[in-house]
This record gives structure tokens, sequence and C-alpha cells, in this order.
């Protein structure tokens, strides 16, 4: 599993129920918050947003995603991804102008 970064503009941003998955069965992720950037639209990152611990720093990555929809800023996402997948789990999310 590698820690990558990416940086572009938002072109998805979905949230759904907990349980919903995102991606085919051999490349799914247990999240509930799913974005694309536009320098990878093959992939596709995501984050859980569960009444935990880490509910707050979550709850605050998707109002910043948001954020970045809405006023098409740029944004940049570290996240994990396993090899020959296309689908990984976000850990920092941060804006730029």
């Amino acid at each position: 599993m590698a820690l990558l970064q990416s940086r572009g503009k938002l072109t998805f941003l979905r949230v759904h129920e907990v349980g919903g998955k995102f991606g085919p069965p051999t490349d799914q992720i247990d999240v509930e918050a799913v974005l694309k950037l536009n320098t990878h639209p093959e992939r596709a990152m995501g984050f859980q947003i569960r009444n935990d611990n880490d509910r707050p720093v979550r709850q605050g990555m998707l109002d910043l995603l948001r954020d970045a929809f809405s006023d098409d800023l740029t944004v940049v996402v570290d996240y994990h991804l396993d090899t020959g997948k296309n689908n990984g789990v976000v850990i920092r999310v941060a804006l730029e102008k």
C-alpha cells in the first residue's frame, strides 16, 4: 500500500449511507464520502464519516471538499492506494487557490 498525494479540481463528490461502499467488488472502498479529481479521472478516493473519534476531522474534510466544489478550488488529497487498484482511502485534504 502506497501513500500518494494528488491535486486537482473536483469532478465528482458523493456522500452515501454507511455500508454503501464504492467501486467494483475487486476494487471497493468502504467509505461514505467519495471524490474524483480532473487530474486522475480513473481514480476515486474516499473516507468514512462514522460516529467515532474521527468524525470531527472527517466532517471537516467533507466541509473543505464542499467548499472546493462550490468555489472551483484546487484540492490536495493524501490517500492510501493498494498496488493495481484505482480506489483509495483519504487521510488528509487541503485546499489551494
